[in-house]
């Protein structure tokens, strides 16, 4: 039984009554069976999905349907005319009702094979809510390999977004597939592309740094050459409030010295100051990945290019210790605080 040829005004009126979900499967049923077999009857499509578009009767199986509406769009997509304003519809329908806020919705998101053919009709719109309804599609499941998937899928499509300004929600759903995908994949595709990327997020550093996965891949770049060249120091600043609340959780990356010694001979001293900041809160000395002359050589020479960052250092550390209440400033920081202080009165008055 098909569904679509009700007059467009008792449609509207269907999706509003209190036998959404039953007639939202009837409904379903037609719609699938009229894409499969290219019956005529899709012509009327776009109509009813517009007028669903207006629905307030917005539930949980809506957004699973409406999933499984754009799957069966791309599958059959070199057989419509209207293929591309059926699958945003869908994906408007499905969840642009939802708070983008949220990771996670009280249903089950089945995905399909043409998630490739899905993501490259989507960005390559340009609409850019849209974009988000996909980027917050594919990012509702959890840590899972098949998510992981899916969103390695969007890697060079996210790297090539130009529009700007970013609309606040896709830019919110670009930091959450970026947290997700972390940074390996972006640096195997094009790190320029990423770091251009990242200079277009930048509104959102503050809320990046609570994000754990987030800090992880700010110190995969950061370590990297790319990262000490090219990262904006906001960024740097965004990973340094992330280590205020990881720092235990981080201590399984590598250290890398030589971090410290790009940054001094490129003379990026306000990257330095954060960094030391990060040293001192995931490898301090008392654990023996770094050492202590180091430290203080590092710090007595920012202290000279910029005479306050040894209080902002010792401001972050203090924050630090306060989210972490149970945990004691290193004793190396406060010594090697005291000596740079001396020393830098010393040749002050000399």
């Amino acid at each position: 039984m098909y569904f679509l040829p009700l007059p467009f005004n008792l449609l509207t009126q269907c999706f509003i009554s209190d036998y959404f979900n039953q007639i939202l499967s009837q409904f379903s049923q037609a719609m699938i069976s009229a894409i499969d077999t290219s019956h005529p009857q899709c012509k009327l499509l776009r109509y009813a999905l517009t007028a669903l578009c207006d629905s307030e009767n917005q539930t949980a199986e809506l957004t699973r349907l409406a999933y499984k509406w754009c799957s069966v769009v791309c599958k059959n997509y070199s057989n419509l005319t209207d293929g591309k304003n059926l699958l945003l519809l869908s994906l408007k329908i499905g969840f642009r009702h939802l708070n983008h806020r949220r990771t996670w919705i009280d249903t089950e998101i089945i995905h399909t094979e043409y998630h490739q053919g899905m993501a490259s009709i989507v960005f390559d719109s340009g609409d850019q809510e849209a974009i988000a309804d996909l980027l917050y599609s594919w990012t509702l499941s959890g840590h899972s390999q098949e998510q992981f998937t899916l969103l390695n899928t969007c890697v060079e499509h996210l790297m090539g977004i130009q529009q700007q300004p970013l609309s606040p929600r896709l830019e919110h759903s670009i930091i959450n597939a970026i947290n997700l995908i972390g940074y390996q994949p972006f640096e195997v595709a094009e790190v320029g592309g990423f770091i251009k990327l990242l200079k277009n997020l930048q509104v959102h550093v503050k809320e990046m740094a609570h994000l754990y996965q987030w800090s992880i891949l700010l110190l995969d770049f950061i370590q990297s050459s790319e990262g000490i060249q090219h990262l904006p120091h906001l960024y740097w600043g965004s990973l340094l409030q992330g280590a205020t609340f990881w720092s235990e959780a981080l201590t399984f990356k590598p250290y890398n010295p030589q971090t410290i010694i790009s940054l001094e001979m490129a003379k990026e001293w306000q990257k330095l100051e954060c960094w030391l900041g990060v040293i001192w809160m995931v490898w301090p000395p008392e654990g023996g990945k770094t050492i202590e002359e180091d430290l203080k050589h590092a710090m007595l020479l920012l202290s000279h290019q910029q005479p306050s960052a040894i209080q902002k250092l010792e401001g972050w550390v203090e924050k630090w210790n306060e989210v972490w209440s149970q945990k004691n400033i290193p004793k190396s920081f406060q010594k090697i605080c005291r000596q740079v202080n001396l020393e830098v009165t010393q040749q002050t008055v000399l």
